[in-house]
């Protein structure tokens, strides 16, 4: 994945662009890496509605620039799937083990993916291979994940609060991420 943007300024290893790609840190996933012109970006973080790319050397002399920019997408599909099976997985735990589950925190790198659910006792054995089973359905049914914008109001009367597993969402927009009969949350990433 690659695309053209304006460098509109610098600050240390700070880079802002007119416009990115590249998917900042957020919702339990770790940032896009790549390159903006030579400079290897190793971190990007949103801050405030600015999204800010770390890049190792000193990219001043790019400022008012227009500069090819690329994303690894091995890296960025890695991730891409690690985040769907967390979601894949919260769906399969609470149909496992009731609807009492709730998403306590969650962790999607490109080599590993980590979900934290509350449950009133130690998984057994015989649960987590449920879960997995379940999960697993799922992922080899090739089931449709779908990713839509939508009004809090809305969201909130077709998926009710379940929506929030991963937390609070600020703003009167929620990005939803559905897996049509089995989750629905309201997911930064």
């Amino acid at each position: 994945r690659s695309f053209r943007a304006k460098v509109l300024t610098v600050e240390g290893e700070a880079v802002l662009l007119d416009q990115t790609y590249f998917y900042p840190e957020g919702g339990g996933q770790e940032a896009d890496y790549g390159a903006i012109g030579d400079h290897e970006v190793y971190d990007v973080q949103r801050i405030g509605l600015s999204v800010l790319h770390f890049v190792r050397g000193d990219a001043t002399p790019l400022i008012g620039k227009r500069v090819h920019c690329t994303i690894d997408a091995e890296r960025r599909e890695a991730l891409m799937r690690n985040h769907t099976a967390t979601h894949i997985v919260l769906g399969a735990a609470r149909k496992a083990l009731g609807n009492h589950v709730w998403q306590a925190g969650a962790h999607k790198a490109a080599d590993i993916a980590r979900l934290d659910i509350t449950h009133f006792d130690a998984l057994t054995d015989a649960e987590v291979a449920k879960i997995e089973d379940l999960a697993n359905e799922q992922v080899l049914g090739h089931r449709q994940v779908r990713v839509k914008v939508m009004a809090r109001d809305v969201a909130e009367k077709k998926f009710g609060f379940r929506l929030y597993q991963g937390g609070s969402v600020p703003g009167g927009e929620l990005r939803v991420v559905e897996i049509p009969k089995w989750d629905a949350e309201a997911c930064g990433g």
